[in-house]
């Protein structure tokens, strides 16, 4: 894969840094600061030629098995991503919440000269590792971008171009990234809009795809606000318990329905209708017209009932059962107040450690020992 001149492009560097450089884009603050990260926190050197770290196939074996459920979730979206830019020569990668890549779709012929360039199962795409890249932007600022050719701090990388879009948990939180990469294209970064609007929607298909299977044990109501296209392309997501209450919602939900960053709350108070109503719907019924709860305005929506036959309460109920012989009061004391906290923070592990008072590592290894797993991963 060619690449610019390792003194031309520390040069560019050091110039976009500075803001010495003319049409540097839109993305131009973003890629500074990962710049300055590279240099001085990470000490990375951008005239180096060598290609990204690959992990061995059982280092990545036992992480594409942790991140099973999020694989099984993504469906077709890489192949039907690939399908609309493979002409124009792109691969289609997927990242685990850490930069590694756990899968991708690739032209059988293009395989070996992708592998060349880094864009392969296993490899690293983090920030302290590669710099600046699509994939480590998006990790660090939790939004859609291309770094376009140059833009990657890494000599090695400058002749890709590669659009990212993050990827959420139905808390919210990061996990994982999309990215459709070339190894040539055209100069102008203009002609990736296309590509980066493409990956961003395929995204949205994947945590969509993942908010259906977390919440499998709920009843799922799919809206849209025009009635055409709630059978092909729900744009909201509603899950609700047995209890009547909204417990989670999607991107697109949170932004277009006031309330739902307080989860759970009864359905009645985000939608004016009674929980009866949407458990007695059923699949082959008309589209339900739903009206926001203060709002005046209307959703139409079908109603997907729930797939798995054990309750949430009896679950929560044997997980409880079986823990607590285990523990001491004061390590069950310790646990409902980590459960509190990861509740409050909607699972978010940074923000929890801090209302806890402990680092995250600290965390991470205290949720293990309780056996306290997100809703979505159970």
């Amino acid at each position: 894969m060619p690449y610019v001149r390792q003194t031309s492009h520390l040069e560019r560097v050091h110039d976009l840094i500075a803001s010495r450089l003319l049409n540097p884009g839109d993305d131009v603050a973003r890629l500074a600061s990962s710049y300055r990260r590279s240099l001085d926190d990470y000490r990375l050197d951008p005239a180096s030629t060598t290609g990204p770290r690959i992990l061995t196939s059982g280092e990545l074996r036992a992480i594409q098995q942790a991140e099973e459920g999020f694989l099984r979730s993504t469906g077709q979206c890489l192949p039907r991503l690939h399908a609309m830019v493979r002409e124009a020569g792109y691969c289609v990668i997927l990242a685990n919440a850490h930069g590694v890549t756990i899968d991708y779709v690739v032209d059988q012929e293009q395989r070996k000269h992708f592998k060349k360039a880094g864009l392969y199962p296993g490899s690293c795409w983090s920030e302290h590792e590669e710099g600046t890249c699509g994939i480590a932007s998006v990790l660090l600022d939790r939004e859609a971008i291309t770094v376009h050719k140059t833009d990657h701090f890494r000599a090695a990388f400058t002749g890709l171009t590669c659009s990212a879009a993050p990827i959420f948990s139905p808390h919210g939180e990061l996990i994982g990234v999309l990215d459709a990469s070339a190894l040539a294209s055209p100069d102008a970064r203009d002609s990736q809009r296309l590509v980066k609007q493409l990956v961003r929607q395929s995204a949205t298909v994947i945590e969509d795809g993942f908010f259906l299977k977390s919440y499998s044990h709920c009843c799922i109501v799919l809206a849209h606000r025009n009635r055409h296209f709630v059978e092909v392309q729900p744009e909201m997501l509603l899950a609700i318990d047995e209890h009547g209450d909204v417990v989670a919602a999607n991107r697109c939900a949170r932004q277009v329905i006031a309330g739902l960053d307080t989860l759970p709350r009864p359905v009645s108070e985000v939608l004016e209708v009674r929980a009866e109503r949407l458990f007695d719907a059923r699949a082959g019924q008309n589209l339900l017209s739903l009206r926001l709860a203060g709002a005046g305005s209307w959703l139409h929506a079908r109603v997907r009932a729930p797939v798995k036959t054990a309750s949430l309460r009896s679950r929560l109920k044997s997980v409880q059962q079986a823990a607590a012989p285990d523990y001491t009061h004061e390590e069950l004391a310790e646990r409902t107040r980590i459960m509190q906290a990861m509740t409050q923070s909607k699972w978010r592990p940074l923000t929890a450690a801090a209302m806890l008072g402990v680092s995250r590592a600290t965390l991470y290894r205290r949720l293990k020992h309780f056996r306290i797993v997100p809703p979505h991963k159970q």
